[in-house]
């Protein structure tokens, strides 16, 4: 298993062990122990020997437990305990159990966008470097977190702003931001348009939403047709991602995709527009 994946698992379980410490009826207690759960799962560890590497501080305790991974952990423990008791909306958080899902996702949804993106990217970033030549599996999976991505944020987005009157292209880069960091411009701009397009379908503005879903795909097609391009006429030497077919397939969806949503989204605009007429 790689540490990417091991990371991202840490993450989320810290996630979700901040909430089951909602049991813990006093502060000070549940302070600590949040605190612990983060320095324990959230936390870099390294291992020293013939060379040297950051992983996750579980991997290092399991593989080399020593002062340079107790050492960050303690670091991360007395850091995680001031913020928490420093920031009173921390400090006195408590969540009825078992959580609802709009306390888990929209509840300080900023900070928390940036977390789920944070994952997203994790995960994206261990399954384009899982192998020189991945299974096609591996293939499958990392295309369809690429679509799942902009789908999540599209969710997230839409219900922030039904909610909490999230400003529509404001928060999509909470999301989407943090894939900069970690894989090729295209995958952060899907997932920032499939967040638009959410956060402005729900603010009701369903025609711009077409429009923008319609740049989008457009942008998307025309990547991949430069791909292609790149493809056909490279050297011999020269290995293009996807290839020929892959990246004309590619194309072909991205067309596909941005005609249709611009088809449905600007109907159900125009089919709104005459019924409040």
């Amino acid at each position: 298993m790689s540490l990417e994946l091991i990371f991202a698992a840490s993450l989320v379980a810290a996630f979700f062990a901040w909430y089951v410490c909602s049991l813990i009826r006093g502060r000070t207690p549940r302070g600590i122990i949040r605190a612990t759960f983060i320095a324990l799962l959230c936390s870099p560890g390294f291992i020293v020997g013939h060379g040297f590497a950051v992983v996750p501080s579980l991997f290092a305790l399991y593989v080399q437990p020593s002062i340079f991974t107790f050492g960050p952990m303690l670091v991360v423990w007395a850091l995680a305990l001031g913020i928490i008791f420093g920031v009173p909306a921390l400090r006195n958080h408590r969540s009825a159990w078992p959580p609802s899902a709009e306390d888990i996702f929209l509840r300080a949804y900023a900070p928390k966008f940036v977390f789920f993106g944070v994952v997203a990217a994790v995960l994206m970033l261990a399954l384009i470097y899982s192998d020189q030549r991945p299974a096609l599996w591996v293939v499958a999976l990392k295309y369809g977190l690429f679509f799942a991505g902009a789908v999540v944020n599209l969710t997230l987005c839409y219900w922030a702003t039904r909610t909490k009157q999230a400003r529509p292209f404001l928060t999509p880069l909470f999301f989407s931001a943090p894939t900069l960091f970690a894989t090729a411009y295209t995958v952060p701009f899907m997932w920032y348009g499939g967040g638009a397009i959410g956060g402005l379908i729900g603010s009701g503005r369903q025609r711009i939403a077409a429009w923008v879903s319609l740049g989008v795909f457009t942008l998307l097609f025309a990547n991949a047709m430069f791909r292609v391009y790149l493809a056909a006429t490279a050297l011999p030497h020269v290995v293009i991602g996807g290839g020929v077919a892959g990246n004309a397939a590619m194309a072909a969806v991205f067309a596909g995709v941005g005609i249709i949503a611009w088809w449905r989204l600007r109907r159900y605009a125009l089919g709104g527009k005459r019924v409040r007429q």
